[in-house]
């Protein structure tokens, strides 16, 4: 099975976030994260969700989220046509990583950062691809690593135009 990109753009609806998850969800689709917030166009709200499945079925649940009034525009996305990232956090022992002497170079190698420090623990922040911010936890689990958290992916396309601001314009070309 293949992962895939949906980027949803739609009015900001309570309960919109339940009734998508359930499209994916009858149709068998994994999803392997979600994450919501506003877009570069007022009022619109982006959602954008890595889910695993049978292509037929991916392209199902586009077809169903774009029949939604609430929804704007659907985009479905490979990996090589979107630039992408997450955040992930880490949550370590200050004893464990001043004792090491070696987190300087980790840090740096991984390109994370330090962004709080106290007597008991640090939190370290890292932006990067799933299996980057997978490998650095790998890393730090020498350290005792307390808590793990990442976020969902945030998602561009590598399209010149931003592409729902293309579709906007189109749509109000053909209105005219």
């Amino acid at each position: 099975m293949k992962r895939y990109t949906v980027v949803i753009y739609s009015e900001n609806q309570i309960g919109l976030l339940t009734q998508v998850a359930n499209i994916f969800t009858r149709r068998s689709l994994d999803i392997w994260s979600m994450s919501a917030g506003a877009s570069a166009i007022e009022g619109i709200h982006t959602i954008t969700i890595v889910a695993e499945g049978v292509e037929k079925k991916v392209h199902e649940a586009v077809q169903q989220l774009e029949k939604r009034v609430d929804v704007v525009r659907v985009f479905l996305y490979e990996d090589e046509e979107i630039v992408y990232r997450e955040l992930a956090r880490y949550k370590v022992p200050t004893e464990a990583i001043l004792q090491a002497g070696d987190i300087e170079e980790i840090l740096q190698h991984y390109s994370a950062k330090i962004i709080e420090i106290n007597k008991s623990f640090a939190v370290i922040s890292k932006v990067g691809t799933t299996g980057q911010t997978q490998q650095l936890y790998e890393v730090l689990g020498r350290y005792g690593v307390m808590q793990f958290q990442r976020s969902g992916r945030v998602a561009i396309s590598r399209e010149r135009q931003e592409p729902l601001q293309k579709f906007l314009q189109d749509r109000q070309k053909e209105n005219e």
